[in-house]
Order: C-alpha cells, then sequence, then structure tokens
C-alpha cells in the first residue's frame, strides 16, 4: 500500500474521505487543486499527499496526475461544479487510466445511475467498461453529510430538518467515511473488486426518523419540516430533480441490501452511529442559526 493513488476531488468532501481513509491506511496520494493555498490543499500536503496545481479541463494535467500511479479514485460533482464538464472530464480520467497503464480505478457515479437518474454518471460508467481498465463502480446515495453541507437548501437550520422528501418515504444514505473504506478495499484488493458495481447504502429512513435520531442524538426536539418543491426548485433545480427520484418511487432509486455491504465492511456507519461518532457534534451549531 505504499504506491500512489490519485484521487480526483481530494480538496472536496468525498475525494477527500477517499484520501484520508488512503494516508491512513499507507497508501500515498496525489491530489489535484486549483488552489494550492488552499487550507484543503495544504493540510493534504502536510499530511504527506503530492498536491499538483492544475485543472481537470487540461488533459496535460491529467497525463502528470495519471502518470506512474497504482490505481485512480474518479469522481465528477457534475452540475455542483458547472465549469468542469463531467462526461468529458471522466472519459479524460479513463482514457488517461488505460494510457498510462494503471492497474485499477474506482469510479465515484451514483445511486440509480442505470436506472435514468444520472444520465452523465452512467455514460461514464459506460465509458470506463468499454476502455478495458481494471475498475470498480461505487454508486453512493445521498451523504449523512448533507445534512450539514447542504443545510441551507436541505438539511438542518433554525432548529429544524428541512428537505422536500415526502414524510413516508425512506431515503437512503451513506457516510462519506463508508465510501472512503469501500474505495480503499476495491484498491487494496483488485481481483476481488474488478468489474464490480456496488450500490453504497448505510441506512435508509423516512425524513420524520432521521429527525428523530437527530433529535436523541443532540438531546433537543428537531422537528421535519417538508420543504415545498416548487421553493426548491427556485432555489436550485439540481436539488429539485433529484428529490423528485425520491420521492417517485418508480424503481429509478434501488432498494439496496445494507447487510450485504455490511459483509464487506462490517464498521459500516447507520445514521444513529454516524451521529454518534461525528454528526450531532456537527449539527448543534446548526440549530441555533440565523439566516
Amino acid at each position: 500500500m505504499d504506491q500512489v493513488v490519485f484521487v480526483v476531488g481530494a480538496t472536496g468532501q468525498q475525494g477527500g474521505a477517499v484520501a484520508d481513509r488512503l494516508l491512513t491506511d499507507g497508501w500515498r496520494v496525489r491530489a489535484l487543486t486549483r488552489d494550492q493555498d488552499s487550507a484543503r490543499a495544504r493540510a493534504l500536503a502536510d499530511a504527506g499527499a503530492e498536491v499538483i496545481t492544475g485543472s481537470l479541463e487540461d488533459p496535460a494535467t491529467i497525463d502528470r496526475c495519471v502518470d506512474g500511479v497504482y490505481g485512480v479514485f474518479s469522481m465528477h460533482p457534475g452540475p455542483v461544479a458547472p465549469d468542469q464538464d463531467e462526461a468529458k472530464a471522466g472519459k479524460a480520467i479513463a482514457d488517461a487510466a488505460v494510457k498510462s497503464g494503471v492497474a485499477h480505478v474506482v469510479y465515484s457515479s451514483g445511486l440509480g445511475a442505470d436506472r435514468g437518474g444520472q444520465p452523465t454518471k452512467w455514460e461514464i460508467e459506460q465509458y470506463l467498461a468499454a476502455s478495458g481498465v481494471s475498475a470498480t463502480v461505487l454508486r453512493p446515495s445521498s451523504f449523512m453529510e448533507n445534512l450539514i453541507t447542504q443545510s441551507a437548501i436541505v438539511g438542518v437550520r433554525d432548529g429544524a430538518l428541512r428537505t422536500a422528501a415526502a414524510p413516508h418515504v425512506r431515503q437512503q444514505f451513506i457516510a462519506l467515511d463508508d465510501i472512503g473504506a469501500f474505495a480503499a478495499l476495491a484498491l487494496a484488493s483488485p481481483d476481488e473488486y474488478r468489474g464490480r458495481t456496488l450500490e453504497l447504502v448505510g441506512d435508509a429512513l423516512t425524513p420524520p426518523e432521521v429527525a428523530a435520531e437527530i433529535s436523541a442524538a443532540v438531546g433537543q426536539e428537531v422537528p421535519y419540516l417538508q420543504r415545498p418543491m416548487e421553493e426548491l426548485r427556485r432555489i436550485d433545480e439540481r436539488f429539485a430533480r433529484g428529490y423528485e427520484l425520491i420521492n417517485s418511487g418508480d424503481g429509478s432509486v434501488p432498494d439496496v441490501d445494507v447487510d450485504e455491504l455490511r459483509a464487506l465492511h462490517p464498521e459500516l456507519l447507520d445514521m444513529r452511529s454516524w451521529l454518534s461518532r461525528k454528526g450531532a457534534e456537527l449539527i448543534r451549531p446548526l440549530l441555533d442559526s440565523r439566516p
């Protein structure tokens, strides 16, 4: 595990969780950033990562990042980063991995990508499979951390949990740390994970159940208030589309056997465990926030 892995998005929350896990496990990490002076880039460098300044829009930068590495963790935020062409970047990473003879690629797609919910990620999955490179696809569900990082839109704010999910609908969640764990498993055991696609879910709860878990963890009542879909659409159309899929119940978001995932990764966190480990302390400051 002293070989190098290029982690796309290492200064963000998902890629950052993967980079942190790999560094903890003893891998060497190569990270790409637009700003080497950012707090996250400096933290990665201090932890021993090789930090390269550049952009995925530059083919020469991609070649430099992938050259000589053992593995790649590839993820692309899509609409969250409007200055990045998600499909172009994902395909360029796959091409560079083939060109450089990378031993294994882990691509983070999205839950239900093959069911029409995230067509660009499905396009990248298919391109990666056709490339012939050894690869594993992870399809994470909603991040538990989104309850905090997206709280201004969908999450905990001003003493309540607010999302656009219907109260009776079970939403599937995964902790970022567990995405890092599954990426590390696939990179450490490519023969076992080659060609596999894993839908990643640590828990499935209705919004009132999430609110109840949060209430118990922080020691105060945190009710669930459903945000009107039209209001959410005015703020951010991509969030509205996501919650329409969650609410539809039409099979576009698959049910996942959490027990099967826990057999691969016994430390897989459910909502209660995540809140106990870190979530509650991060949520408390948001309960008294004001616009």
